[in-house]
């Protein structure tokens, strides 16, 4: 199956989900995740807005800001082939972006910005995924924004799932970079060696 493929098939997986159920499980994978401890020790924490039957992702946010840490959300600005990190508080204002994600709204009093050498192994990356497999490859939307990032930065990355987005056929391509781990609802997944 090719990644097009795959994306297409999990995407209508992912959509499918019931929202009791999807509920539910996001609560899972939030108590699951905010407990890894590069998470609890980062600074810093880059995290993506949740769209289109992702895993919610403003538990993470708000739990950030509840214990004093920086967080940072992804702004893909119009015509750019690379993302832009802006740091966001509780006092950011936000509009519809790129591709219909939540970004906040950009001025010189309002939002940090950093490139994606910030992000260091005092940081943590939450990254969003289509699909991914045991060995936490991930298959995303397709224009590379996260592989470039996540091949430029030291900072460990936490893929958030479903356990339905998980593929058994996958062969990462050279520019493709795994994850540290992955969460779904019912476990983590990490690199075997």
């Amino acid at each position: 199956m090719t990644k097009n493929e795959t994306r297409r098939l999990v995407l209508e997986q992912r959509a499918s989900i019931l929202d009791e159920d999807r509920d539910l499980w996001d609560q899972l994978i939030f108590e699951r995740a905010h407990k890894l401890r590069a998470f609890q020790i980062a600074q810093n924490v880059h995290v993506y807005r949740a769209v289109r039957d992702e895993v919610e992702t403003m538990h993470f946010i708000e739990y950030a800001w509840g214990i004093g840490k920086n967080v940072y959300v992804p702004v893909v600005p119009p015509g750019k082939s690379e993302m832009i990190h802006c740091k966001v508080t509780w006092h950011s204002l936000w509009r519809d972006g790129s591709f219909g994600i939540p970004e906040p709204i950009i001025n010189e009093d309002s939002c940090v910005i950093s490139d994606h050498s910030f992000f260091d192994n005092e940081s943590v990356v939450i990254a969003p995924l289509v699909a991914f497999d045991r060995q936490c490859h991930r298959i995303g939307y397709g224009k590379g924004y996260y592989d470039r990032f996540l091949a430029s930065t030291k900072a460990p990355s936490v893929g958030l799932a479903y356990e339905i987005q998980r593929v058994l056929d996958m062969t990462p391509e050279s520019h493709d970079v795994a994850l540290t781990c992955v969460a779904t609802q019912e476990r983590w997944y990490l690199p075997t060696i």
